[in-house]
């Protein structure tokens, strides 16, 4: 590009003047000539730093920058960076996991301590009962009373079977106008 830019010039230096006035060639390559020398040297200023900040990125990973190319680098260096984000989303989801197992595991042991300290209590409640000592019954009972201790062996209520409320469901769409139809 260099070599192209001074033959413009040299070619411009020996291009014979003309007696036409409204000849603008040699003033509007004059102007080009000089415009694309200014744009030749930013662009070779631009290369020679790029050259040198490659070869500095070359010492600082180790690579020789003239055996490795500057697609190749880049590449292996965002290919680098994809992986290490994933490695630390993967990270990321077995610590949450981990934790999340701590938590349950924590849990599970609370709640069978909480068991085996009611089971503990009822059995003393018991064991009270059996031994006839009638001292400190009632706060006793009044502690069962008030920890809910007293209540725990009540059944839950069996929720409706499907066929019942199938039939009470026919027998309410059957009642209109104030007549039942036989079901």
């Amino acid at each position: 590009m260099q070599h192209q830019i001074q033959c413009l010039e040299n070619n411009i230096k020996k291009f014979p003047k003309t007696e036409d006035p409204h000849d603008k060639f040699l003033e509007k390559m004059v102007s080009f000539a000089k415009s694309a020398r200014e744009q030749y040297e930013k662009l070779s200023n631009m290369h020679n730093n790029m050259i040198k900040l490659y070869d500095n990125l070359g010492d600082y990973f180790t690579f020789d920058p003239k055996s490795v190319s500057v697609e190749e680098f880049f590449g292996d260096l965002s290919t680098f960076r994809t992986l290490f984000l994933e490695a630390l989303k993967e990270n990321h989801k077995r610590r949450e996991l981990e934790e999340k197992t701590k938590r349950a595991k924590l849990a599970k042991e609370k709640a069978e301590r909480e068991k085996l300290e009611r089971q503990r209590k009822k059995k003393q409640l018991i064991d009270m009962n059996k031994e006839g000592d009638e001292t400190g019954v009632m706060d006793n009972l009044l502690e069962a009373l008030q920890s809910g201790e007293a209540f725990r062996d009540r059944r839950k209520r069996m929720p409706r079977t499907q066929d019942n409320r199938k039939v009470t469901l026919e027998r309410s769409r059957s009642r209109q106008n104030g007549t039942v139809a036989a079901v």
